[in-house]
């Protein structure tokens, strides 16, 4: 419909929404400034808007809650949605880092022109035995296509438009 979407990122806290109030008009205000997530540790900031102005939205986010690492805290590549009128969907996590504290997914999020999601990520992490010692690819790139609703590593086939 044209308007104008702003998610403003802090490095650790939860992102802020805002839309225009008009279509494609940036001077006409903006709505007032909403948490993407409240409470949330959110950082890098991947966002697309489909043909149905449904907003999708890549992260990071940060966990304390020892499910997988029990003596510290972890990163986790993560997703969430905006349908227009509605609130914001819940944070779901797509990669978790494999070692606990820092880490970084350097991620990029895009939409083909069939709507299909790409989201492309290299990951980092602080320890150095994982920079140094493992030498195979870090980069992967994970696809939906309907809209966020499943994720997988694409095929071939996926790799053309329908």
């Amino acid at each position: 419909q044209g308007y104008l979407h702003v998610i403003i990122g802090t490095h650790g806290r939860a992102f802020k929404y805002t839309r225009s109030l008009s279509p494609n008009d940036a001077g006409a205000g903006w709505t007032e400034a909403e948490d993407v997530g409240a409470g949330l540790r959110q950082t890098y900031i991947g966002l697309v808007c489909d043909k149905n102005d449904v907003l999708h939205l890549a992260f990071r986010l940060w966990f304390d809650d020892q499910t997988y690492f029990p003596a510290g805290n972890y990163a986790a590549l993560s997703y969430m949605t905006k349908r227009p009128g509605e609130p914001w969907s819940a944070a779901r996590p797509l990669v978790v880092a494999p070692f606990s504290e820092y880490s970084v997914f350097r991620h990029k999020l895009t939409i083909d022109g069939a709507g299909r999601l790409f989201l492309s990520y290299e990951y980092w992490s602080t320890y150095w035995f994982y920079r140094t010692d493992y030498r195979g690819a870090r980069n992967a790139v994970m696809m939906s296509p309907d809209g966020g609703l499943t994720w997988r590593f694409p095929n071939n086939n996926d790799l053309s438009l329908p």
